[in-house]
């Protein structure tokens, strides 16, 4: 993608340069097509989200904080083959969902309520709880917890597929007295609403040979907007990062289900490709265009195939992902001198990364937890990098605008396609 200002490409080489975390040291030997691999837990095709502010501010969050009892908006999405309704539930205390669930781990229901006819693969639906209608009316002082689900059912009305993995909502007595804002300008700047959806993954070439490859990936959106970026304190700025937290069989799919097939194209769990954030402008005192401009956000991709890499450190990679690369960023970031210019920017990044892509820098990042350790460790197919200024997705008004990553090695080729865009005002 061709980005609109020279500023926008230093955070670009900056985060190919952080790329390749997996060093292909270990050849792949393959699997026996008649014993495959270990099938991974079940996955939830079904999301829930809650909203956090309201209007233009609002934002879709795993969790939520409230300090009274009131009606709390929920969205959800399901992919689930044979879906025809779904119900909403409220548990008073955590639990497990998936089959192999004790009863000791199910869920302690409180309330619930019918969501009638499911969204269209791909869409979302919104419902309101009340929670007035349970919870003690004088907010407590030592916090209480409430877990929001969703059960899909089929045209008989029996449950189907797994519950989605539940949203927490915290419910206590408020710390300190409210904000008034009355007094901010009417020109404060407002987040602007964005969506990612990566939607579909395309085999080109297989690792292992025809169903047998147990692909799935390692997920990173990335936004370096007027959020946290102040251009006058680049000495306090950060980059926010979001990424979904399972890894293994993420993508539903293993050895043992005879896919995937050279040729075909797959569809990506929403709960694994979907983000969704507000963005600002860079601020102090840039020229809008210019702050518009430099404001970007990127989703990183890395796709991989399971071997022998056992959970626990495939886990733990994309969690040493995550840190490093937001401690690589923020820090290129908060060492640049104030007011630098664009030529100077991209030389201190461009030092910088020479120094992150040695084999020997990468190396450390995984040794603790011998990502590499295993016989026949996971292989590394490939990885794919896009970014859009906030320009671009402000330009684009309600229209989205297209993620194409291919994502290609000598150990497959998978490419990954999707969209991003500005949540439409209603």
């Amino acid at each position: 993608m061709k980005l609109t200002s020279s500023a926008s490409n230093w955070l670009l080489i900056l985060i190919l340069a952080l790329v390749p975390m997996f060093p292909n040291a270990v050849k792949s030997q393959g699997k026996n097509p008649q014993q495959g691999t270990t099938p991974g837990p079940p996955v939830s095709k079904t999301k829930i989200e809650v909203q956090e502010f309201g209007g233009e501010f609002q934002n879709w969050v795993n969790g939520l904080t409230i300090t009274m009892a009131e009606k709390v908006t929920f969205r959800y999405s399901t992919n689930e083959p044979g879906a025809v309704s779904a119900i909403w539930q409220v548990s008073d205390k955590a639990f497990s969902t998936g089959p192999a669930a004790t009863v000791l781990q199910a869920p302690h229901v409180i309330a619930s309520g019918v969501l009638g006819k499911v969204p269209a693969p791909g869409h979302v639906s919104q419902f309101e709880v009340n929670f007035k209608q349970f919870v003690p009316i004088t907010p407590p002082t030592n916090p209480l917890g409430y877990w929001v689900f969703v059960i899909i059912k089929n045209g008989a009305g029996k449950p189907v597929g797994i519950a989605s993995a539940p949203v927490k909502i915290t419910y206590r007595k408020a710390t300190q007295a409210s904000t008034n804002l009355s007094g901010i300008p009417a020109d404060k700047p407002v987040p602007m609403p964005i969506e990612i959806s990566l939607s579909s993954f395309t085999v080109h070439a297989t690792n292992e040979g025809e169903g047998d490859d147990d692909p799935y990936l390692f997920i990173v959106a990335i936004y370096a907007d007027g959020t946290t970026i102040r251009v006058t304190d680049l000495a306090h700025a950060s980059v926010r990062l979001d990424s979904p937290s399972k890894t293994h069989n993420n993508l539903g799919m293993d050895a043992y289900s005879n896919e995937p097939k050279s040729g075909k194209s797959y569809s990506i769990p929403f709960a694994v490709g979907h983000f969704a954030k507000g963005i600002l402008p860079l601020s102090g005192g840039l020229p809008l265009k210019t702050a518009r401009d430099l404001s970007t956000v990127s989703i990183l991709v890395i796709t991989m195939d399971e071997d022998s890499t056992s959970d626990a450190a495939a886990n733990s990679a994309r969690k040493a992902l995550v840190d490093n690369l937001q401690k690589e960023l923020n820090v290129a970031i908060q060492s640049l001198p104030a007011n630098p210019d664009v030529s100077a920017i991209q030389q201190r990044i461009k030092d910088k990364m020479i120094g992150a892509a040695k084999k020997e820098t990468l190396k450390d990042w995984w040794t603790p937890w011998g990502l590499f350790d295993a016989t026949n460790p996971d292989d590394f197919i490939g990885s794919g990098l896009a970014t859009f200024t906030y320009s671009q997705l402000l330009n684009a008004g309600n229209k989205t605008l297209p993620i194409n990553l291919e994502c290609k090695s000598s150990e497959g080729w998978y490419t990954i396609k999707g969209s991003i865009g500005k949540v439409p005002s209603k």
